[in-house]
């Protein structure tokens, strides 16, 4: 695998990554929005990926942003003015503590891509070194 390679891999991790990061920023956004109906209410977005090779270097990218399946949390509040006939408005479905995990996950192997990156531009300047140093 070349450096370049790599290089790549790394950086296209890191965009997939900032992705999930922001798609989660998002649902955290929405948390307490309410809505009139389970249709109408916000459904917490999952971020998935798909392997694939830049060269000889595996790594990620996004493969689609799928809604939730969990339902919407239903509130029984009659005074509020999105209430359906039966007084219950209808909460996201996203769930704070698995988007917390989530964030934290995408964050670490964020970092990990970025540490990767250096690594190889650290290798990359040191072989153009050793290579001057030669001539």
């Amino acid at each position: 695998m070349s450096i370049i390679d790599g290089m790549n891999a790394a950086t296209t991790a890191m965009t997939a990554q900032a992705h999930r990061m922001n798609t989660v920023a998002g649902n955290i956004a929405n948390l307490n929005t309410v809505a009139s109906s389970p249709e109408q209410a916000h459904k917490a977005r999952l971020v998935t990926f798909k392997t694939i090779y830049q060269g000889e270097a595996q790594t990620v990218v996004v493969r689609n942003i799928v809604e939730s399946t969990a339902p919407n949390r239903p509130i029984f509040d009659p005074n509020n003015p999105l209430a359906d006939a039966q007084g219950y408005i209808y909460a996201s479905n996203v769930n704070r503590e698995e988007q917390m995990a989530d964030l934290i996950s995408a964050q670490q192997s964020y970092e990990a891509n970025a540490q990767v990156a250096k690594t190889l531009k650290n290798l990359a300047i040191s072989t153009i070194k050793s290579i001057k140093s030669n001539q």
